[in-house]
This record gives C-alpha cells, sequence and structure tokens, in this order.
C-alpha cells in the first residue's frame, strides 16, 4: 500500500525524465575520435493520466499548467559521449514542488507538503548500424515527501507536526533502441523505444520522436513527442492494487555537439 501512497502523491508533481536515446549528434563519426553532445536546456511539457485499481477504480488527469503552477524549482540536462560504435550517456533532473492548502471554520487547518524528485539514468549503447544503437542501463529516482500539519482552535494550537509521507529511492535495469537518421546536412530524426526488464517497477515503458534541427556545428535545436508509463502492481490485506501513471506530451530542447 505504500506503493501506491508514494505514486498518488508523485502523479500531483511528477517531473519529466529523459528517454533512453543517442546522443543525435550531427557531426560525422571518427573511430578514433570522441564526439560529444550537452543537452540543455530541455523542456518537457506532459499531461498526466493515472489508473489505480484496488477496491474502488480511479482515474484522474492533471495538466501540465497544474504541474507548473506547484513547480517552484526544477533543472534538466544530459551528457553523451560517442566513439565509434561505443557510446556512453549521463541523464539528471531534479524538481522541488510545493503546494499549500488551509481551511477556517471550527478547527482552522494548514498543510503544506514539499515534494522533490531526482532522476538519473547512466547507460551505455553499442551501433549495430549505420543508424540503430542499442541501449542499456540504470535509472535511479529519488522520491521525498514531507507534510507540514497545522491545527487550531482559535488561538490554541494542538497539532503542529511534519511527516515524512514518503522517502524512497526505485532502481529499474532497462533496454532499449534508438533510431536516428540525417536527411539532409541541417535536419534529421530520432526515434526511441524502452522498457524496464527488471527493477522496483513492474511497468517502466517509453516511446519519444524527436525532429533535429542544426543550426551549426555546435548549436543544434530538438523538438518532438513523448509517451512515458510506470506502473506497479501491490497487495495489502487481501487486496490488490495496480498503479498506472502515464506522461504524453510535446519536448523541446537545446543541443551543444562538439
Amino acid at each position: 500500500m505504500s506503493r501506491v501512497v508514494t505514486l498518488v502523491f508523485l502523479v500531483l508533481v511528477l517531473t519529466p525524465i529523459a528517454a533512453l536515446s543517442d546522443s543525435g549528434n550531427p557531426l560525422p563519426e571518427e573511430d578514433n575520435q570522441w564526439r560529444f553532445t550537452i543537452a540543455f536546456p530541455m523542456l518537457w511539457a506532459p499531461q498526466i493520466n493515472g489508473k489505480v485499481r484496488g477496491d474502488e477504480p480511479i482515474d484522474f488527469t492533471i495538466e501540465f499548467k497544474d504541474i507548473l503552477d506547484r513547480l517552484s524549482f526544477g533543472i534538466m540536462g544530459e551528457l553523451y559521449a560517442n566513439k565509434g560504435p561505443y557510446g556512453f550517456a549521463f541523464r539528471t533532473n531534479y524538481m522541488r514542488a510545493e503546494n499549500e492548502m488551509s481551511r477556517t471554520g471550527l478547527v482552522d487547518v494548514q498543510a503544506q507538503t514539499e515534494v522533490q524528485i531526482g532522476v538519473n539514468d547512466l547507460l551505455a549503447s553499442f551501433g549495430v548500424h549505420e543508424n540503430v544503437r542499442l541501449v542499456t542501463g540504470v535509472r535511479h529516482v529519488f522520491a521525498k515527501v514531507d507534510l507540514d500539519l497545522q491545527t487550531s482552535i482559535g488561538d490554541n494550537e494542538f497539532v503542529n507536526e511534519q511527516i515524512t509521507v514518503t522517502d524512497d529511492s526505485q532502481f529499474d535495469w532497462l533496454l532499449g533502441v534508438n533510431y536516428s537518421h540525417w536527411f539532409v546536412k541541417r535536419w534529421g530524426i530520432m526515434l526511441n523505444a524502452d522498457v524496464g526488464v527488471f527493477g522496483d517497477n513492474d511497468r517502466d515503458f517509453s516511446l519519444e520522436f524527436r525532429a533535429l534541427y542544426r543550426i551549426s556545428d555546435l548549436n543544434n535545436f530538438w523538438f518532438g513527442y513523448r509517451y512515458l508509463n510506470i506502473g506497479s502492481d501491490t497487495e495489502t490485506d487481501g487486496v490488490k492494487y495496480s498503479v498506472d501513471m502515464s506522461q504524453l506530451g510535446p519536448m523541446v530542447g537545446w543541443a551543444f555537439t562538439f
């Protein structure tokens, strides 16, 4: 049941998670020379769809503007290094979101929720074709949710406590495939798909499309669309719970290649 509670809290302010992908570096490959790509800044603006199955089915949708209203800090970036068919990547993102709620009446209630989420991917890839790479690696997700609760009657405060709803780290091992192709010197496309083969989540799948525009040897712009689904199954007191969170929406970013 704790997994269900964690996922329901995270869906309110879930941060974008970078997809498994090649660097999209348009510079010519040379077997004896490293090529690097730094992707920053990046933005993913997803809509979140949630499904919870247990005692009663619950379905909900959260628009990106609602996530943005609660965001207090966020940053994400990617680093790629390729040499011939071999490639390595490190991707990281971190966000902090806050939400406040107050209610007045016979009993006054004030509650402040702070959510911190960090995602780190360490990946390796190998080119099996001029345009195709196989990708594998580990994804680490850190999530912490703190609740500051205060209740009072008039001027008399009788509850003032901080509760850690969740403080959890999860690991998944993923396998993926990347396809990239440059039609002309300036325009290319990239397709990515990955799936979690084992780990802390029962389901972990994403599919992504990017269109790439090469401004110069150093600067590149990309835009695209991404779908991500993460789900887990648990059982508490004889009741089986299934929770799935899907994110889908447009992406944009800037990449430096050298």
